[in-house]
């Protein structure tokens, strides 16, 4: 028996761990729908609950039993009805179905018993939100609800022994399985935090450069699935040098922080903004073709002329800026950022304060 537990608590750890990494960084990365997401969620936890019978423990002589029900609990957690419904589904139809036929033992131990499990688990644990207390009220009813099966389907001694070593060992893989789910919880948090402060510069709080390129490749890859064209806009602060060399750094880096605050609030959520260094941001424009850019750029300019910038020591100061777009796909990708950069050198060489668009 120990053996056996040893194999079942490797197939767990084994699972959750390379299961989350597939999750985070494909599954949740990927084009398909939230719903679609949860539905695949369900499939593969059913199909982890399906490899979990093919690794049973002994409870007697006579009787095995395995860990399907932790995949049925960890499928309402991260998806909610629709992955346990679906996972519950897989489990209990292969119980039934495909491995020892449609008896008592699989009626009572495998499709009702699942099927409990799944209500169980609705009534308890919240979708995204782990609760120790809420989980062990879960792990303990599907328990339980086992255990009922058992007194349908074994007699005696036997009966007896079984729920013993079941309730036992299924709340211990219950426990463990929570254990780990908080762990990777907190790990992909952590990553996540470090993830993104590798993407943000420091002082602005924007994307930096290097998530900028990132931010545009997966445009590029976007606009060959959906069609959606989009525009690059390059933005320069007009004579920023003066500001830094009359006031001071700290007053520069007053009004960096600034203009990025302006330029959060005069684009949308789904513009992705990036300082390029110094005083030089991109915006990278979504749904925006050659002829919308122009209205766009001209309403970023006038918003920072209208705007006072109040330095840290108390002066307020205006500025202009002037700023250069490429829209792709009329410009091609090899050629949008020098494109932009250009129409950016045509707006300052021509006085400043001017918005340019890179023409075909």
């Amino acid at each position: 028996m120990f053996e056996s537990l040893i194999h079942n608590f490797t197939t767990l750890t084994t699972f959750l761990f390379f299961g989350n990494m597939l999750r985070t960084k494909y599954l949740m990365n990927s084009s398909l729908k939230e719903r679609g997401r949860r539905i695949v969620l369900g499939l593969a936890l059913g199909f982890f609950g399906v490899v979990h019978m093919y690794f049973t423990f002994p409870l007697t002589d006579n009787v095995f039993a395995d860990f399907r029900q932790l995949p049925i609990l960890i499928s309402v957690y991260l998806g909610g009805f629709a992955s346990g419904g679906v996972a519950t589904l897989i489990i209990s139809i292969y119980r039934m179905f495909f491995l020892d036929g449609v008896n008592q033992v699989s009626i009572f131990g495998g499709g009702l018993n699942a099927v409990f499990t799944l209500i169980i688990a609705l009534l308890f644990i919240r979708f995204r939100r782990l609760s120790f207390k809420r989980w062990l009220a879960a792990l303990l009813l599907s328990i339980l609800a086992s255990d009922i099966a058992f007194y349908f389907t074994l007699e005696g001694e036997a009966c007896r022994e079984a729920v013993m070593i079941f309730s036992i060992v299924v709340a211990l893989g219950g426990i463990f399985t929570y254990s780990m789910l908080q762990y990777l919880e907190r790990s992909g948090d952590s990553l996540r935090i470090l993830s993104e402060a590798a993407h943000r510069d420091f002082l602005t709080g924007l994307y930096n450069a290097r998530a900028f390129e990132v931010l545009l490749q997966q445009k590029i890859d976007s606009f060959h699935r959906y069609q959606i064209p989009f525009t690059l806009l390059m933005v320069d602060i007009d004579h920023f040098k003066k500001v830094n060399d009359t006031y001071g750094h700290a007053e520069g880096d007053a009004v960096l922080t600034q203009i990025a605050n302006l330029l959060r609030d005069t684009f949308r959520p789904g513009d992705e903004i990036a300082r390029k260094g110094g005083e030089e941001f991109v915006i990278i424009v979504d749904s925006c073709d050659r002829e919308q850019i122009v209205n766009i750029a001209e309403r970023l300019r006038r918003n920072v002329e209208s705007e006072p910038f109040l330095l840290p020591q108390g002066l307020v100061i205006h500025l202009t800026i002037s700023a250069g777009s490429a829209t792709y796909p009329d410009i091609d990708k090899e050629q949008l950022l020098d494109m932009a950069d250009q129409a950016l050198y045509k707006a300052k060489e021509s006085g400043r304060n001017q918005v340019w668009r890179a023409e075909r």
